[in-house]
């Protein structure tokens, strides 16, 4: 796992972490390129998902969550402003809040898809079921034709195709018991944000209780999944509006 850092003449500090099948640079560096001269930026660099270190795997999201969270706590007194954490990231980002030692006062989770699987009794089923599903999804980053219909938008340009199947085997299997941890959004000012051809929108609105658990949600009218990455003037924006806090629920052309 790496860090990149960008404009650390600025006061403001911003997390960037990127989803799953994608790299730091290809998520993110157009939006870099613009959001630098206002915010602190640090940006990971993901095990599973860094062209620079191609022989690290993915283990799990909780294992990547806590190496990320000792290097804040080491690295900035475990104090950040905003985290922006993209699908997979958003996962991480809630671990991340969970720990005590961080402090964070804006937390955006965009793209936030819940998939829970079934916790298995016995170990054949996760391990059948996670080297089938790492093998469609190797098949899908690499026919993104038929992937971009299932998400509603075109991201091929930030599709990392060189990913394992051991890093995607290893998430998967991570997967078959975890739970997500939806009181982490209770920890900061806290947003979801969807495009409205999202296939997971209703799922999540419908999944979390928000008598419970306080997070504002946004949705992007007529786009997909993390299409906000391929507007970075907009995701800037967007990202200012977050930091300032909404006034209510709205949904954005």
């Amino acid at each position: 796992m790496k860090y990149f850092e960008f404009g650390t003449e600025n006061k403001v500090t911003l997390l960037l972490l990127h989803g799953v099948d994608t790299t730091w640079e290809m998520s993110f560096q157009p939006f870099i390129d613009v959001a630098k001269s206002k915010y602190h930026i640090i940006a990971v660099a993901e095990d599973g998902f860094n062209p620079d270190e191609p022989e690290v795997d993915a283990t799990s999201v909780i294992d990547e969550a806590h190496r990320i969270t000792e290097w804040l706590v080491e690295h900035f007194d475990g104090k950040i402003d905003i985290i922006l954490g993209e699908s997979l990231g958003g996962m991480i980002m809630t671990e991340i809040l969970l720990d005590p030692r961080i402090k964070v006062h804006t937390a955006i989770a965009d793209g936030f898809t819940i998939l829970e699987y079934p916790n298995f009794r016995h170990d054949l089923p996760k391990r059948i079921i996670s080297t089938v599903l790492a093998d469609v999804e190797l098949f899908a980053f690499r026919h993104m034709g038929l992937f971009n219909k299932i998400l509603g938008e075109d991201i091929d340009s930030m599709i990392y195709k060189e990913t394992s199947k051991t890093t995607l085997y290893n998430l998967e299997y991570s997967m078959m018991p975890y739970r997500y941890k939806y009181e982490a959004f209770n920890r900061s000012d806290s947003y979801i944000w969807h495009g409205s051809k999202e296939p997971g929108l209703k799922h999540v609105l419908k999944k979390i209780d928000r008598s419970k658990y306080h997070f504002k949600h946004k949705i992007f009218q007529n786009r997909g999944h993390g299409s906000l990455l391929l507007e970075p003037e907009r995701l800037l924006r967007e990202v200012g509006l977050a930091y300032k806090g909404y006034d209510k629920n709205y949904r954005s052309k």
